[in-house]
């Protein structure tokens, strides 16, 4: 399975989605997909409500996991003239569809049978198949959410681990991280309602069971809305990031001053940088000192622009070079700035302020 995982996640299709992220949804899609048919048996043959609930969790996990592996198959696309940015957003827009599918099955049918047991109980069946079911998913959902944690847990030395997940990890990882330890601790929750109704005869405990879990992925739903909402208006990079994109430009010998910072996480893979820069003004004149030697007394007329269009070609290049070498110095320590649009500073004091914005620009 491992070196499956490997060989899809090599594919020039996903080629800009995470393999780790890609190897988790795979594995949490297989495993929910064995559990379901299981939990279905189960409740087929035990008539429990939360097995029920649990077959119902397990089967939209298994869908919405189809939607995160769908998500991640087009945000891999390639960027074109319609986007020029790509389609990384498109993994948050089927990571709301998921979410939304968790809190329509997983929470409400779930919720709504609870109730339903609640208001009309009803005996629960339960022998050794039930729980050899309920040994097997744990056994099975437990494993998935194990690999999913250790391909969390190695990325995430630098930032510790819960501030990975927050900031750093993919959507589609911490709807796997989420949904796989609903499930876990769904399961815990099923049993305990099983052996409680069994135990005392009073099937009230089954049907609380099924309730809680329900309202524990309604719970889920909400966050995993909320979070990729946030990566579709597109939120800054942390501050720390930021702080050293600024540090970065400002070490270097031709820029003054840098302001008017904009950052943007277009994935959380890819960043966006825009600021305006101010060249140091003994930078541009040393250089001029130099490009205006050999020219000597400058003619009139058609010669004079002559003379200068050598030295103006060569202000240009010079700029546009220190720009060059501003995003590589950027790149080398923020790997994730793919686009950089660095703007030189509107002057308003300038001759040219009243023509134009007077901003020299070049994109990354």
């Amino acid at each position: 399975m491992s070196a499956f995982l490997a060989i899809l996640a090599s594919f020039p299709l996903f080629m800009s989605a995470p393999a780790s992220s890609i190897k988790t949804v795979l594995l949490a899609l297989s495993g929910n997909a064995l559990v379901t048919l299981a939990k279905f048996i189960a409740f087929a043959l035990s008539g429990s409500g939360a097995m029920l609930s649990e077959a119902i969790h397990s089967l939209a996990d298994t869908g919405n996991q189809v939607l995160l592996f769908l998500g991640l198959r087009r945000a891999s696309r390639e960027r074109d003239e319609d986007f020029h940015y790509g389609y990384g957003g498109e993994r948050f827009v089927f990571g709301i569809l998921s979410a939304a599918g968790i809190f329509f099955i997983g929470c409400g049918v779930t919720v709504y049978h609870g109730v339903t047991s609640l208001l009309h109980p009803h005996p629960v069946q339960v022998g050794a198949s039930t729980f050899g079911v309920l040994g097997f998913s744990f056994l099975v959902e437990g494993g998935v959410l194990a690999l999913a944690v250790r391909g969390v847990w190695a990325p995430s030395r630098a930032l510790g681990f819960w501030r990975y997940v927050r900031e750093k990890a993919d959507p589609a990882t911490v709807a796997i991280l989420l949904e796989d330890g609903a499930a876990v601790l769904g399961l815990g929750l099923a049993t305990g309602g099983i052996v409680l109704a069994h135990v005392t005869g009073n099937p009230v405990f089954d049907a609380l069971a099924s309730v809680v879990v329900g309202v524990l992925l309604g719970f889920i739903a909400v966050y995993l809305v909320l979070e990729n909402r946030t990566h579709l208006l597109g939120r800054a990079v942390p501050d720390d990031v930021e702080a050293r994109f600024q540090a970065i430009v400002r070490a270097r010998p031709s820029i003054a001053d840098i302001h008017d910072v904009k950052t943007r996480q277009l994935t959380p893979e890819v960043f966006l940088f825009k600021a305006e820069v101010r060249f140091s003004e003994a930078f541009v004149a040393g250089w001029l000192s130099q490009a205006l030697r050999g020219v000597g007394e400058l003619p009139s007329g058609e010669g004079r622009e002559r003379a200068l269009l050598p030295p103006a070609q060569s202000l240009i290049r010079l700029l546009s070079e220190e720009i060059d070498a501003i995003e590589a110095d950027v790149r080398a320590a923020i790997p994730e700035a793919r686009h950089i649009d660095l703007e030189l500073e509107h002057l308003p004091a300038s001759p040219s302020a009243a023509t134009g914005d007077g901003g020299l620009r070049k994109s990354a």
